[in-house]
């Protein structure tokens, strides 16, 4: 229905341009009838006008000196006025069919040719006196006569031109109104194919809320399984690194004290001091693998003495590990944080830092955490060869879990992360995670507080 009120709209107002284009052209075609017309009729009435003043100018001049030469020079000139006059009647008679006034004009016209043709043959020896009176009596008043007539028809033809333009008025009057009822056509058209596109629009977009709520709740839902099977692996985690640490570098520790008390209590043979001194570090070596698996996992400084203390600890070890040089910054971090706000802070810090160790070939790189009014920002940045950034701060290609990682649980935390980068100018990623107002410290007047390791 609304493609087929569209094509009438369209149809309509095609039509209207239509009608409105003709309109145009036949009023500009009738307007320049009408101007040639009468052009052409003014020209055949010049000429005979022009004609009759010649044949008196010819005829007075032929009194002035009447020899044979002159009245065969003005018969001649008669003939050839009388000739042009009959070509412009021929030529008027198809403007003027049935004009009365046009039809006495040339009856007088063949009138005053009947009179003024024999002049050269019978006027040749006539005296002064007789010429005057034939001019005074037969050329001046059929002339102004003549004059009269032709005068009342340019009055009748410039009465024709004004009934031809009342016409045109009329008619374009007419087609006015034609075309005013089909753009009022065209506008009812639209009205009723607004209408009915709002009420179509309506509709989707009430089908269209109803698929967003339905998405965001299924997002929102993702969100929890998310954050819950986070939770999940943290909690894993934690026992894990516990059951470590309890069990097997307990067990350990105590195989470490027993080959300890061998070692002293044997004083030969000397083999046997060796071997037990290899056992002694292999039994070193396994509980310091057992610990730094069980930071790896979930690091105890993070629960027991709190955010600040385990980035120190982990940025220690990766300066250790890395070789870099790292500058830790914390600026009036709270001591009691919300574990998924801690555990969020760790992770992330600590898959930039293994990025940067991996990707990055930075031979520096500052960490900075500062608690500001409402908000925990993390800052880790470095001095690399950087990357082309695409859409959300992701490298172009080949993109890991890790960064997607850590966005993901910058999401499910609350906060953002913005990831900034480009080809020799380093990487800075920047996490803000809302901070709940029981955590917020008060304000403490102290500068902020560098650790560098």
């Amino acid at each position: 229905m609304l493609r087929l009120g569209y094509a009438a709209v369209i149809v309509v107002l095609i039509l209207s341009a239509m009608e409105a284009y003709r309109i145009q052209v036949n009023v500009s075609q009738q307007h320049i009838q009408i101007f040639y017309r009468y052009v052409d009729q003014e020209e055949s009435l010049t000429t005979l006008r022009r004609n009759l003043w010649l044949a008196g100018n010819y005829v007075r001049d032929f009194f002035i000196q009447s020899t044979p030469a002159q009245a065969a020079e003005l018969d001649s000139q008669l003939k050839a006025l009388e000739t042009e006059d009959s070509q412009v009647f021929d030529h008027l008679s198809r403007a003027f069919p049935e004009s009365d006034a046009f039809r006495k004009l040339r009856a007088s016209m063949t009138d005053f040719w009947i009179l003024v043709n024999p002049v050269p043959k019978t006027m040749l020896h006539s005296t002064e006196q007789e010429q005057v009176e034939f001019v005074q009596r037969v050329i001046v008043p059929r002339r102004g006569d003549l004059y009269d007539v032709l005068r009342g028809l340019s009055v009748t033809d410039e009465k024709r031109v004004q009934e031809s333009s009342q016409q045109i008025i009329n008619a374009r009057h007419e087609a006015a109104q034609r075309l005013l009822i089909m753009l009022g056509l065209g506008v009812l058209l639209s009205i009723l194919v607004a209408l009915v596109s709002i009420h179509h629009a309506e509709n989707l977009e009430r089908r269209a809320a109803n698929h967003y709520e339905a998405v965001e709740q299924a997002r929102r839902e993702l969100q929890q399984l998310s954050a819950r099977l986070i939770e999940m692996e943290e909690e894993g985690r934690r026992q894990l690194a516990r059951e470590l640490h309890d069990e097997l570098g307990q067990t350990l520790a105590l195989l470490q004290i027993e080959v300890s008390h061998a070692q002293a209590a044997i004083s030969e043979p000397a083999a046997l001091r060796e071997y037990l001194q290899r056992a002694r570090a292999r039994a070193e070596e396994t509980v310091q693998s057992v610990r730094d698996i069980s930071v790896l996992l979930r690091p105890a400084l993070l629960d027991d003495l709190g955010l600040v203390p385990a980035l120190q600890y982990q940025i220690d070890h990766f300066q250790k590990r890395s070789g870099m040089a790292c500058e830790f910054v914390e600026e009036n971090v709270a001591e009691h944080l919300p574990d998924g706000l801690k555990t969020c802070v760790y992770r992330v810090v600590q898959e930039a830092l293994h990025n940067c160790e991996k990707h990055s070939g930075a031979t520096r790189v500052e960490v900075a955490v500062r608690q500001l009014s409402h908000n925990l920002v993390a800052e880790v940045q470095d001095n690399g060869r950087g990357f082309e950034a695409r859409e959300k701060g992701l490298p172009g290609k080949n993109t890991g879990l890790g960064l997607l990682g850590m966005r993901e649980r910058a999401t499910l935390a609350g906060g953002s992360l913005v990831i900034e980068s480009s080809p020799g100018r380093g990487t800075r990623v920047t996490l803000r995670i809302p901070v709940p107002d029981s955590a917020i410290p008060a304000p403490v007047p102290d500068a902020p507080v560098q650790v560098t390791a």
